[in-house]
């Protein structure tokens, strides 16, 4: 009843092929030797591994072993699955493929559950109905995507990439209005993603920008995504340790 895939799991018995390990799990659940193929090549299908049904565990890629581990968490369309980083050292095609193949899933079982932990929020937005936020082992929000992009839209979202040398904590941490923010490096540039508490900021971080020495080189204003969301909760982007790279300013 219960299924799950985790992330860079090396399981496997590097003497079977992966025909023969996906088999041997569908007997450990109890399913019928004929169901249990036909299931397995309808998976391998799915994770692109057809060609590899014949091929020894020990010869696969880590990529390939996680495809694998991903077919045998659904081989009995469990009642309850748990995907723990599921996409993560996969390809962008092959993850893709994944994820599509999980929504038409829990389309075809709307009476099932998946429990999934992920770092990419854009995964999360596209495949849960409800959303929780952790931070240290702290629940800081949980409701659905599209509740939880809205309560950023009454404030401003931008995006800005700035040439020249220039310390963020130390110029937008002055600034009232910037509630949170978080930066990295790109193209060469920094790249600035705000979340101000409304359009009027913009001008004192510009000029701010510009007197620091630093040249805006691009400007954009987004739609809120779940990355702002966990900026605006946490304080820092996503990979950065607290402090790194981010900053709040009392609303």
């Amino acid at each position: 009843h219960i299924g799950m895939v985790s992330g860079g799991e090396s399981s496997g018995y590097g003497l079977l092929t992966v025909e023969e390990n996906l088999w041997m799990f569908s007997q450990f659940y109890g399913m019928r030797s004929g169901e249990g193929k036909a299931r397995i090549k309808e998976l391998l299908e799915v994770v692109g591994l057809a060609d590899r049904a014949k091929t020894k565990i020990y010869h696969l890629s880590t990529g390939m072993r996680q495809k694998m581990n991903f077919a045998r968490g659904f081989l009995t369309d469990p009642e309850v699955l748990f995907l723990d980083e599921p996409t993560i050292g996969l390809d962008v095609q092959t993850a893709r493929t994944l994820r599509a193949y999980i929504r038409e899933w829990t389309s075809k079982h709307p009476d099932r559950t998946i429990l999934l932990t992920t770092h990419y929020m854009y995964e999360a937005d596209e495949l849960c109905d409800r959303v929780a936020i952790i931070d240290q082992g702290k629940v800081l929000a949980c409701d659905r995507p599209a509740t939880l992009k809205r309560g950023l839209q009454e404030q401003a979202v931008f995006r800005l990439k700035v040439a020249g040398p220039l310390d963020p904590s130390g110029l937008l941490g002055g600034i009232v209005g910037v509630h949170r923010f978080a930066h990295a490096a790109h193209d060469g540039n920094m790249q600035l993603d705000l979340i101000l508490a409304d359009e009027n900021v913009l001008l004192p971080v510009l000029s701010g920008i510009q007197g620091a020495g630093g040249k805006l080189v691009s400007l954009e204003k987004r739609e809120p995504t779940l990355e702002d969301v966990f900026i605006r909760l946490v304080g820092h982007g996503l990979g950065e340790r607290d402090g790194g790279g981010g900053s709040e300013r009392p609303r």
